[in-house]
């Protein structure tokens, strides 16, 4: 039989395994439950949450900061589910941070990815709503989703495209495509003389088109010179000041002045064409006398070329008079 002794020191034992118990129980869930967590919601809306489980793993840019507390159905819009995550006190949470589902592994498991937000966007308090955007997952299986169900319809089309009736309108229209083809075959054959003459005179036109261009662009560009000179605005000029000067004047004054100039002018003609007969006689005689003296200066000339001598001695002229009065 057991003794007294030995059944004090059980029960001490036990006391003493029971205390140690709930000293480490102590240590090790009296932090957590008196650690001040920050909770915040997100809303998943038409989307599947599978994989996803309380206790569940929260990620901030790769680092986790808390864990899924709860998972429940919004009571108000069935078709959401309400995800509350308890994070670690202080987590940077801001307005524009956003909440994504992602695979954790191969397993199928999900986890809560956040996207962090700009340090400009205003902190976003406990208790509040993170918005929800779909993951890559999501996103991949909507492309293909969308990509499955056009790849569908392009084969229901092709089914009906294929179809007998379809098929014989196909071949219809290949043979008549093929005859008209043929034709335009010929057709071009034929003329192609024609068609290449046509394209030669069309790169003619071309090239003389072109060259005009560029004789255009030269006389503009000379015209542009030209209105832009010095001499072109003094005329211009001028012909404003004249034209103002012929506004400012008096018209019929003018007029009279100019038919008195007119009248000065005529009998100025006048007077010249009278003196110019005056003296027409006296320029013929003045003419006369020139021409005898020149032909006197041609006379001396050959005479001095025959005779140089002439020049010591003289020149007895024939039949002078003297001595025709000693005869």
């Amino acid at each position: 039989m057991i003794s007294k002794s030995q059944k004090i020191r059980l029960g001490v034992f036990v006391v003493i395994a029971c205390i140690v118990l709930l000293a480490v129980v102590g240590v090790i869930l009296v932090p957590k439950l008196l650690e001040h967590r920050d909770i915040y919601y997100i809303g998943f809306r038409d989307t599947s949450v599978t994989g996803l489980l309380e206790g569940g793993t929260v990620k901030y840019q790769g680092l986790t900061v808390g864990f899924i507390s709860h998972i429940t159905i919004d009571p108000q819009d069935i078709r959401r589910v309400i995800v509350e995550i308890s994070l670690d006190q202080g987590t940077p949470i801001r307005e524009d941070t956003q909440a994504e589902m992602a695979l954790l592994g191969i397993t199928g498991i999900k986890l809560i990815e956040l996207r962090s937000g700009s340090n400009e966007a205003k902190p976003l308090p406990p208790r509040s709503f993170i918005s929800a955007t779909a993951s890559i997952t999501d996103r991949l299986t909507n492309s293909a989703e969308a990509i499955a169900g056009k790849a569908q319809t392009v084969m229901d089309n092709l089914a009906e495209i294929t179809a007998q009736e379809n098929r014989t309108k196909l071949m219809e229209l290949l043979t008549t495509t093929n005859n008209t083809i043929a034709e335009l075959n010929n057709l071009l054959r034929r003329n192609r003389p024609a068609i290449d003459t046509t394209m030669n005179n069309a790169m003619a036109f071309s090239n003389d088109a072109r060259q005009i261009a560029l004789l255009t662009k030269r006389t503009m560009v000379r015209v542009d010179e030209i209105a832009e000179s010095d001499s072109l605005r003094r005329i211009l000029n001028n012909l404003v000041e004249i034209t103002e000067s012929i506004k400012q004047a008096d018209i019929v004054e003018l007029m009279r002045e100019l038919n008195a100039t007119l009248e000065r002018s005529n009998r100025m003609l006048r007077d010249a064409e009278t003196m110019f007969i005056k003296s027409r006689a006296d320029m013929l005689d003045i003419v006369g006398s020139f021409k005898e003296t020149s032909d006197n200066l041609n006379q001396l000339t050959r005479m001095l070329n025959e005779d140089p001598s002439i020049l010591v001695r003289g020149v007895k002229p024939k039949n002078p008079p003297d001595d025709k009065l000693g005869r």
